[in-house]
């Protein structure tokens, strides 16, 4: 890597640390930006992707109810990734020190050249990520039904499956987005399953537990919004 890339990635992990530092602190002053919106039994039920972390020392399920019918939320959830659709979380009070959205920028429409997706397909987290530093990989996918992300890294956001060999910390983190219909359009789960390795490294991981938390429900009022407000349009 050269000397350009290193400062980019140093950059890029302090840009996301403040990140999560933020959202904690704004939580902390809005308990509904804590919430899961899952109920007792949306978290204990089993979902695809789950046996990717089979033991996990940190797991949480996300949901939130969306007024459409599961064929029009899926196009939003199938586009996922930085240079695809986005990740969908609207922050109207960060911007990142350029001035502009940058990673957080995300599509407000359906975007048909994104519309498929794969088992073996690498989504980004954000500029300057690669396959090797910031990736997830796709794992499953049943359309209109679920889509399942995995990845394996260490807290620098290094790969570990393109590393010589494996490094002595690092977590595994399974991302799954299930589709479910309801009397009023349809239900959206988002679970995370994450392992650490060692386990003691959950105790440094609880400001990006909470971080997290607030993030994932951005995301989902994030598509909610774009879904709502495509309606039943069709893909354009």
């Amino acid at each position: 890597m050269t000397a350009t890339g290193m400062v980019g990635r140093v950059r890029d992990g302090a840009v996301v640390l403040v990140e999560y530092a933020t959202e904690t602190a704004f939580a902390a002053l809005h308990p509904e930006w804590r919430r899961s919106g899952a109920t007792a039994e949306e978290e204990s039920r089993e979902l695809p992707g789950d046996d990717l972390v089979p033991a996990p020392n940190w797991s949480a399920t996300r949901a939130e109810t969306i007024p459409v019918q599961p064929d029009r939320l899926w196009p939003w959830l199938v586009q996922l990734g930085y240079g695809r659709g986005g990740w969908y979380g609207d922050f109207p009070w960060w911007k990142d020190p350029a001035g502009h959205r940058g990673r957080r920028s995300a599509a407000d429409r359906v975007l048909p050249q994104h519309q498929q997706l794969a088992p073996g397909q690498v989504l980004l987290d954000g500029p300057n990520c690669s396959a090797e530093v910031g990736s997830w990989w796709v794992r499953e996918v049943v359309p209109g039904r679920h889509l399942v992300l995995f990845s394996s890294r260490t807290v620098a956001g290094r790969e570990v499956r393109f590393l010589p060999r494996r490094p002595r910390s690092y977590f595994d983190c399974s991302w799954a987005f299930v589709v479910v219909p309801a009397a009023s359009g349809a239900r959206l789960l988002v679970r995370t399953r994450v392992r650490y390795h060692p386990a003691w490294m959950v105790r440094l991981a609880v400001v990006l537990r909470a971080g997290d938390t607030v993030m994932q429900r951005a995301m989902l009022l994030g598509i909610r919004r774009r879904a709502e407000a495509a309606g039943g349009a069709a893909i354009r």
